[in-house]
């Protein structure tokens, strides 16, 4: 990788420098506005610059309702789903100026927005939650101000929150002839909410995607036409019935959103799931894909749990037939499914056939299982998820079910605005369908997630990590798949997205590319942190994410920030607590506040002694022309003091005049914000090669190619006035957090002429358009720039180094044994 080059010394220490006039037109680095569009594999303005985001996902609390109050440790009211209301999800419109600027601060402008299909049609189907409808655009109506783009996330965990999760109404259930309120009785699904207190469950949610309720409504959502082809509703297939209700149901918010500024896209479904569709065996799931805690029946014991059997022979026959020997076939009080009893009261509401009748049990017409002369299930056809029934060939759940989904969802979207981007992503921990010409759109962007899983089931980080993604896949063993240290962390890291993303753009094309959920589990470690304050685990994980993130020139969205989070209950969701911002913890010593930046005094942080006065004018070199101001800081009014960490910032203290300053008001309550808010290339001149960020020295280095003029259009462009074309101008977020102290920046570039805007957080670079470069590449002109502290400046203290010498001989012996 090529080196910064060294400028002349002139050039190299400057002043913080204020904006002029000619820079008035520039908005901050770190807002996005106009459209923003996808070309060539990356997201661009209208100036042609490539556009780098990076956000959070809104909220972990918008998968629950505000009205009962649907945090999951709660559960009065729970069954009540067609009551609900989500009106204040993700915030109180008195809170959303709050929360924007917040994230404006800090960097993350880029935001996927978490709205479910039961906050929209909870009531019924086709029956719209207009007045929540009305309450999001009140709040996204505020989101251009801060220059914040939206993408809508029809978000979805395990299908429902009935389910153990989160996503679709209640109502979908009893369309398919299932009692959601036996779920946890006959192990259908394992529900928080309903969960024995003594029942941690913290990373139980996801065993749900295996078990009855969650696995057959994807079944029936993407496969019901292939393998329950006889399950009707209201006389239309079942799969027909919840794709055409779920695709009109967000047409309908694309519709009430289609003014909208804010909004970019939306995407297709969080994390999709195949249900049973390509299972092998009913007799047992596969164990390096499929996730299990506690008790996990087959998918035939699940059925046969469900079904109700309790082990006698089960003679199928008319509703009057199933209604006289439900008491000594049937276990009705206990079975999910609206069975025998209420066959009648389902034909009335329009469920033609039992579902439970129909997919799992009835050999006129599927046949996939039955009981023995014993009493026991019996798979008929074990490996019936496994083929196309009518066609008796493998199934493919990407090409026979998923894609046309995708098809039918984007046309639905892209009929209301053809403007809209389509985000779209595989099925967790795996591969993308591969897009056949018929299928591949212009308007599609790949999304898929990443998280390290070991430390998200486990709650830890530490010494060692791993690479789970490689040991699922068989690309890796154990000791190959293991590695060392924060080095170690970095390079697994890096890794693991780079194959992600490589491998999902080999298959899908050349599209823009987000990592829609990435984060860390801020509960880790026992929470430790929660009682000393002490977050520098959390930061050197954090930072080892987004170090590949940049790695890689990704787009992403960190998953997520939560305003209601606190420390006992977290995201208020199945036992997370993801949340880079948490405003109060009533059960801890200490609030969730970053622990500080460097470790280092504030003193030391400003290079400046005590007693020193702060109010000063900082000269510039003659060259620049430029003076800024550096704010006071009046020590007598604050008791004599000013705080050593953001643990000890109060409103009381300090409300630094300059947005994300280090002791400005925004970081109260903000996670490992260290890494967290950090500089980036927003907007470029050109195609980004490398962008790098190390925490340890508050170094920035980014190198990026642009095309070579013709004569022609350099002349023209070169008569401009110097700042006048954008297209020229690459815009960098350095945020005050980390440098908003220093007296002076360290700036190299390898052409034309730079200015910083600290009250803007942004260094404005336009490029020398006479600049030919060392490289003669048919790819362009390659740029590049360095910032970084004053020489002598400060230096790191804030993320751990492990540096023993026997350490250091260990990972040179396993780096020496291809180990690492």
């Amino acid at each position: 990788m090529s080196t910064v080059p060294a400028m002349p010394s002139m050039d190299q220490l400057v002043e913080f420098s204020a904006h002029g006039g000619e820079l008035d037109t520039f908005e901050r680095a770190q807002e996005i506005h106009g459209r923003v569009l996808s070309h060539n594999g990356r997201f661009t303005d209208a100036h042609g610059r490539t556009l780098l985001l990076r956000g959070v996902n809104i909220s972990g609390t918008s998968k629950i309702p505000t009205s009962p109050p649907g945090s999951t440790h709660l559960g009065e009211g729970f069954y009540n789903h067609t009551v609900v209301s989500f009106v204040g999800r993700p915030f109180p419109l008195d809170e959303v100026d709050e929360h924007f600027e917040r994230l404006r601060a800090w960097g993350l402008t880029f935001v996927r927005f978490l709205v479910t299909w039961e906050a929209l049609e909870h009531e019924g189907p086709g029956i719209y939650d207009e007045e929540f409808i009305d309450y999001l655009i009140q709040v996204l109506e505020k989101a251009p101000k801060y220059g914040i783009k939206c993408f809508i996330d029809p978000h979805q965990d395990t299908w429902s929150r009935f389910s153990g999760g989160s996503g679709a109404p209640g109502w979908t259930f009893e369309v398919a002839g299932m009692d959601l309120t036996k779920f946890m009785e006959t192990g259908a699904a394992y529900v928080h909410q309903k969960a024995m207190p003594e029942d941690s469950g913290h990373t139980a949610w996801p065993t749900n995607y295996q078990k009855l309720a969650s696995a057959t409504m994807f079944t029936l959502f993407f496969g019901g036409d292939i393998f329950a082809p006889h399950a009707t509703y209201r006389g239309e297939p079942i799969q027909q019935f919840l794709q055409r209700h779920f695709c009109a149901c967000f047409r309908h918010l694309a519709e009430r959103l289609k003014d909208l500024e804010a909004i970019v896209g939306f995407e297709v479904m969080n994390e999709p799931h195949t249900g049973y569709i390509g299972m092998a065996s009913v007799y047992q799931f596969d164990p390096l894909k499929d996730l299990h805690f506690g008790d996990y029946p087959s998918a035939l014991q699940s059925m046969a749990l469900g079904s109700g059997c309790l082990g006698k022979e089960l003679a199928l026959a008319d509703p009057e037939k199933l209604q006289k020997d439900f008491e000594s076939k049937w276990s009705v009080g206990l079975a999910p499914w609206k069975g025998v009893h209420m066959v009648r009261a389902l034909y009335v509401t329009g469920l033609e056939r039992c579902i439970a009748c129909i997919l799992i049990y009835n050999r006129k017409q599927h046949g996939v299982w039955d009981v023995d002369s014993n009493g026991n299930p019996r798979a008929l056809k074990p490996d019936y998820f496994s083929k196309h029934p009518a066609q008796n060939r493998k199934i493919s759940f990407y090409k026979d079910c998923y894609v046309p989904f995708i098809n039918r969802y984007r046309e639905a979207i892209l009929s209301i605005n053809r403007d809209m981007l389509i985000f779209f992503e595989p099925i967790p921990n795996e591969d993308p369908p591969l897009l056949s010409a018929e299928d591949d759109h212009a308007s599609l962007v790949y999304a898929p997630h990443w998280y390290d899983l070991k430390a998200l089931f486990t709650k830890s980080f530490g010494f060692v990590t791993h690479d789970v993604q490689g040991l699922s896949r068989g690309t890796k063993n154990v000791l190959s798949a293991t590695y060392f240290g924060i080095a170690g962390a970095n390079e697994n890291y890096k890794g693991q997205i780079r194959n992600l993303a490589r491998m999902g753009l080999n298959n899908v094309g050349k599209k823009p590319c987000v990592i829609g959920e990435c984060g860390i589990p801020m509960d880790m470690n026992e929470k430790k942190a929660f009682e000393t304050g002490d977050y520098r685990d959390h930061t050197n994980f954090l930072d080892a994410v987004i170090n590949a993130m940049e790695a890689s020139l990704l787009n992403f969205t960190l998953w997520n920030y939560n305003p209601h989070n606190d420390n006992m209950w977290g995201d208020h969701w199945n036992g997370e607590d993801f949340s880079i911002y948490s405003p109060s913890s009533p059960s801890s010593r200490h609030p969730s506040r970053p622990s500080s930046r460097l470790g280092l005094p504030d003193d030391e942080l400003s290079g400046e002694k005590e007693g020193e006065d702060r109010t000063r004018d900082l000269k510039p070199p003659a060259s620049s022309g430029l003076s800024l101001t550096i704010p006071s800081v009046d020590r007598q009014s604050h008791n004599g003091s000013v705080p050593s960490t953001p643990f000890d910032i109060t409103e009381a203290v300090i409300n630094e005049d300059h947005e994300g300053h280090h002791q400005h008001y925004h970081h109260i309550g903000g996670r490992a914000l260290d890494a967290v808010v950090r500089p980036y290339a927003a907007k470029i001149a050109g195609e980004p090669t490398m962008m790098r960020f190390n925490l340890s020295e508050l170094t920035f280095n980014l190198q990026f190619t642009s095309r070579p003029l013709s004569s022609d259009h350099r002349r023209t462009e070169t008569t401009k006035s110097g700042w006048d074309s954008p297209a020229h101008v690459t815009e960098i977020f350095v945020p005050n957090f980390h440098y908003g102290k220093m007296p002076r920046l360290e700036v190299r570039v390898s052409d034309g002429e730079w200015k910083y805007d600290r009250a803007r957080q942004t260094l404005y670079w336009r490029i020398d358009l006479e600049y030919k470069g060392e490289s003669t590449s048919v790819d362009g002109v390659q740029h590049s720039i360095y910032i970084g502290p004053p020489p002598g400046g400060s230096e790191s203290r804030g993320v751990i180094k492990y540096s023993s010498w026997w350490l250091d001989r260990g990972i040179d012996l396993l780096r020496g044994c291809h180990i690492l």
